[in-house]
């Protein structure tokens, strides 16, 4: 006859083993789900140009110290009220990158392509209240950039202009800053002499000369992406590029350099 405390040992063995054999099984989910989440967290630097484009998203690494904005051209127009087939746009987005997270320290211009348009930036905390502005660009005109902004609080930024199209006066223009505080090594995946980033639009058809013109003033392309120009026009490149403010180029250089190639874009 086999005893009852026998019999409540084999069965706690074999609870124990049943339980065991789950964790195990269930386990490298669990982990999988952590391990994705910190991924999202942590946000890993992105310089992609199809990235841009699409998710309207750029993500820098603390070793990236300026960002350079730029808004396209026709970024003031907005699709027609009550007419969702006309568009006046050129690219997806009324600046490029429209939302952009950086490391504690970064400064961050935008660099004025919409031609013969001026332009103004306004820079509020999260709750976007006026009691809560931040940065006021004043007027700048086309072809040249606002003054910079250190962003050194941590935190959610919007920056936006109002009052941008007659044609559609509810309109904004308007983006995100998302400021870190990143460990040293949350890195771009830039060259190590790229301290800057930016954008840039061109026609893809005249896109190896205005290239090689970057290229051949000291800037790097990151990436690039070809669309399909949103108003019907002829296809579009948007280019990534980084370069060095610190090195042979000025951030004031690296303007003069943008806007020498965007006064001979065919938009108008």
């Amino acid at each position: 006859m086999i005893k009852r405390t026998e019999c409540m040992s084999r069965s706690k063995c074999i609870l124990f083993a049943t339980l065991f054999t789950a964790t195990l099984t269930t386990l490298p989910a669990v982990l999988n789900g952590l391990t994705s989440t910190i991924n999202v967290e942590a946000q890993s630097p992105s310089e992609d140009a199809s990235n841009v484009y699409d998710s309207k998203t750029l993500t820098l690494g603390n070793n990236i110290k300026n960002l350079v904005i730029l808004i396209p051209n026709e970024a003031h127009e907005s699709q027609h009220p009550g007419d969702t087939t006309a568009e006046d746009r050129h690219i997806n987005q009324p600046y490029v990158p429209q939302n952009a997270t950086v490391s504690k320290g970064t400064s961050v211009v935008w660099f004025n392509g919409d031609v013969d348009h001026d332009h103004k930036i306004t820079l509020t905390g999260q709750d976007s209240t006026p009691s809560s502005q931040v940065f006021d660009s004043t007027v700048f005109a086309f072809n040249t950039a606002s003054q910079p902004i250190t962003m050194n609080d941590t935190g959610s930024f919007r920056y936006f202009e109002a009052d941008v199209n007659e044609e559609d006066p509810d309109f904004v223009m308007d983006g995100t800053i998302n400021v870190v505080d990143q460990s040293n090594s949350v890195t771009s995946p830039a060259s190590t002499n790229t301290d800057t980033v930016g954008t840039l639009m061109v026609p893809t058809e005249d896109l190896a000369t205005h290239q090689a013109d970057l290229e051949n003033t000291g800037f790097t392309i990151l990436g690039t992406h070809n669309f399909n120009d949103i108003r019907g026009g002829d296809p579009q490149t948007l280019i990534v590029w980084g370069a060095s403010a610190s090195g042979t180029n000025s951030m004031e250089d690296i303007v003069s350099q943008l806007s020498q190639i965007t006064s001979t874009l065919p938009y108008g």
